[in-house]
């Protein structure tokens, strides 16, 4: 497929009277925008605020993070699929967006279901919700948000909704805010425009597949769930999904489940392997493995249907990431095993476990066919979080968000930066 991005870099985003992009700056009218997220029944209030890099700012209570586009040429729409969105391919014409800013939805989270039972996040308590937040200036601001402008939308909900439903409310809030602030670039000429040709390939270079291993909620949540990482808005464990990396860029897989977002998925190897193509090898296109089985036998065969569908469409190589360990790490390893014994040349990009003083290993569980592991590190940051003057993420922020906050401890299943795809420098080695 042939693609076309159009980017409008976004160096402030300031207050006005309408939405507008111009040399940079990024006009907002926040109660248009407060208007617009307020017309859902289920919200019961909001607010729109901004991090900049730089301010003594903590942003918490993170649901998403995406990067604004829209559809300028072409079918479909961009993040296909969820709140009732075109399910219209996606990955040809032209795609407005708007770089070095992202949107935020900023929403607590109901911790049990209303019969009673524990959600995503309650079992692991108090503690691992509190180390997910992003610093915006000081040692601390070690994760990508603290160099891009935050649009944080900051909402609660009336009365005690199920989660899946308060869920549903934070993406299609989401999503209507993205397509207002994208919709701004549509008619202009953009600083800058990237091709991504896919259909052109050059028979002399290995054929590559970007191999995501992403989590489904359907296991705990049901098959309509959506606290899930999505394909065209299915969340629900199915076969491995053959994608074009152009689709990766329209966002064709998006969702946040366990508090691991949308932007990396799209906005890191994706778009850097894309820049590749017909240069280092040909993208041959991205396979896209759900986790989250529930038997031994349900894990195998998905690893050696990815195994096949390489095979079948020609791929020589492969770069296999995750998004959340435990037992999805298990499906990790047993894609790449059957990468390997495919002949597949395959790579592992993956955050370490916590050697715990030397006595722990650094990957939960391997096999003799991991042969190349890119580490991205543990998760964990040494350096202490000074104290801030602002914290958006709720409307009254609990005293402590204000304070310093200790180092985190890299360990399994906690993670501050939750990087899977190598965007950060907190590996052991620089790459």
């Amino acid at each position: 497929m042939k693609l076309e991005m159009a980017s409008f870099p976004v160096n402030d985003i300031v207050l006005g009277n309408r939405t507008a992009w111009s040399d940079g700056k990024l006009e907002i009218n926040a109660d248009e925008l407060v208007d617009l997220v307020m017309q859902d029944p289920q919200v019961a209030w909001a607010d729109i605020q901004v991090a900049r890099p730089g301010d003594s700012t903590r942003v918490i209570r993170m649901r998403d993070i995406i990067q604004p586009k829209v559809k300028s040429e072409g079918q479909g729409t961009t993040y296909p699929g969820i709140s009732g969105r075109s399910v219209d391919t996606v990955g040809q014409g032209r795609t407005n967006r708007l770089t070095d800013m992202t949107i935020i939805p900023c929403a607590d989270m109901p911790r049990v279901n209303a019969d009673g039972s524990q959600i995503w996040g309650a079992a692991q308590g108090i503690a691992s919700r509190e180390i997910n937040f992003i610093d915006m200036s000081g040692p601390g601001a070690v994760t990508p948000f603290a160099e891009t402008v935050n649009l944080c939308v900051v909402m609660e909900p009336e009365g005690q909704p199920y989660a899946d439903d308060w869920n549903r409310v934070i993406r299609s809030t989401m999503l209507k805010i993205n397509d207002l602030l994208a919709g701004a670039t549509l008619g202009l000429d953009a600083p800058q425009l990237d091709t991504f040709d896919l259909d052109r390939r050059d028979d002399a270079l290995p054929n590559v597949a970007f191999v995501p291993v992403l989590a489904s909620g359907e296991h705990r949540f049901g098959p309509r769930t959506s606290l899930s990482t999505d394909v065209y808005g299915v969340g629900r464990l199915t076969q491995p999904w053959l994608l074009q990396p152009t689709e990766m860029l329209d966002g064709a897989v998006s969702g946040a489940y366990n508090e691991n977002f949308t932007w990396p998925i799209m906005e890191t190897l994706v778009p850097y392997m894309c820049s590749r193509h017909g240069i280092d090898f040909n993208f041959s296109g991205c396979i896209v493995v759900r986790s989250n089985w529930e038997s031994q036998a349900e894990k195998q065969l998905m690893a050696n249907r990815t195994a096949q569908l390489a095979v079948d469409t020609g791929v020589t190589g492969a770069i296999v990431t995750t998004n959340v360990r435990g037992q999805r790490f298990l499906e990790t390893i047993l894609t790449v095993q059957a990468l390997e014994r495919a002949g597949i040349n395959t790579i592992l990009m993956t955050e370490e476990e916590d050697n715990e003083n030397g006595t722990a290993p650094p990957l939960l569980v391997s096999a003799p066919e991991v042969t190349t592991v890119v580490s991205t590190g543990t998760g964990g940051i040494d350096a202490t979080f000074p104290a801030v003057k602002n914290v958006i993420g709720a409307r009254e922020p609990e005293a402590h968000w204000f304070e310093e906050l200790p180092p985190i401890h890299g360990r399994y299943g906690v993670s501050h930066t939750h990087d899977y795809y190598g965007f950060g420098k907190q590996g052991y080695l620089d790459y």
